[in-house]
C-alpha cells in the first residue's frame, strides 16, 4: 500500500522572526528622541527675535521686577490702544514699537536718582499667545506666554507632572509654520541639558506609561465583565 507522505507544517520561525524584527522597530522609533538643542535650532531664527528682539505692541503686558537694596518692587502694566502704560516713575510713557533692553534703559535712566543701585528685569506676555499642555499634566490646559517661556516654566504652572506620565517620551506639535502640518518632535521631559523655548501654538502632550496604560485597560475593560466580586483585588491598582 503506497502511503503519502505527511505533509509538514510550515515553520513559524520566519513569522516569528519578522514579528521580532518588527517590534524591536517599533520599539527603537518608541525610544528616539530629539534632543533640546535640535528643537531650539530648527526655530533658532523665530527665537532669536523672540529673545532679543521683541517689539511692544497694543496689549501686551509687562512683568517689570526692580530690585535695589531697599527691597524688591514688582509692577504689570498693560499696554494700551494709545500705545501707551504707566511704569515706575514714568507716567503715560510710550512702549509700542520699543524692545525689552530698550525698556530697561530708559526705566533705568529715569529711577537712577529716586532708587539707589537699580536692578531691573522686564518680561513680557504678547497678547493672545498661549501654548497647550495636554494629557498627563496635573492641571493640563492652556498656559499664556511670555517671550522667553520654557517647557519647563509652563510645566510648572500647571502643577508638574502626574507620576503616570510617561516623561521618557513626550510629543511636541509645533503649528507655527504651518497649522495644517505642524512640525513634530519626540521628547524627553528628564533631558535638562537645553531648556525647550515654547512658541505660540504649541501642544505637549504626555501620555501615560506602560503601567498606568495596563491598569487603565483593566479597569475599563477586564472589570467590567463582571458584575461583582473582583473589585477588591484592584484595589491595589488605584
Amino acid at each position: 500500500m503506497l502511503t503519502m507522505p505527511k505533509a509538514r507544517a510550515p515553520s513559524k520561525a520566519p513569522y516569528l522572526s519578522s514579528l521580532l524584527s518588527t517590534a524591536l522597530a517599533l520599539l527603537a522609533g518608541a525610544c528616539s528622541v530629539t534632543p533640546p538643542m535640535e528643537v531650539n535650532l530648527a526655530f533658532k531664527e523665530v527665537l532669536d527675535q523672540r529673545l532679543n528682539h521683541y517689539t511692544f505692541r497694543e496689549g501686551d503686558t509687562l512683568e517689570v521686577k526692580l530690585y535695589n537694596r531697599e527691597g524688591d518692587l514688582n509692577q504689570t502694566a498693560t499696554i494700551l490702544p494709545d500705545g501707551r502704560s504707566d511704569l515706575f516713575f514714568m507716567d503715560d510713557f510710550r512702549l509700542v514699537g520699543k524692545t525689552i533692553p530698550q525698556i530697561e534703559a530708559e526705566l533705568k535712566a529715569r529711577i537712577i536718582g529716586e532708587v539707589r543701585d537699580p536692578e531691573i528685569s522686564v518680561r513680557v506676555k504678547p497678547l493672545a499667545e498661549v501654548a497647550y499642555l495636554v494629557g498627563q499634566f496635573e492641571k493640563p490646559g492652556m498656559v499664556s506666554l511670555t517671550t522667553k517661556m520654557t517647557l519647563q516654566e509652563a510645566i510648572s504652572s500647571v502643577g508638574g507632572m502626574k507620576v503616570t506620565g510617561d516623561t521618557d517620551y513626550a510629543l511636541l506639535r509645533r503649528p507655527f509654520r504651518n497649522t495644517r502640518h505642524p512640525d513634530r518632535f519626540r521628547i524627553d521631559l528628564n533631558d535638562d541639558s537645553e531648556a525647550i523655548y515654547l512658541l505660540p501654538g504649541d501642544q505637549v502632550v504626555l501620555g501615560r506609561t506602560f503601567l498606568a496604560e495596563v491598569v487603565t485597560y483593566y479597569r475599563e475593560y477586564f472589570l467590567s465583565l463582571f458584575p461583582s466580586g473582583i473589585p477588591y483585588y484592584s484595589a491595589a491598582l488605584y
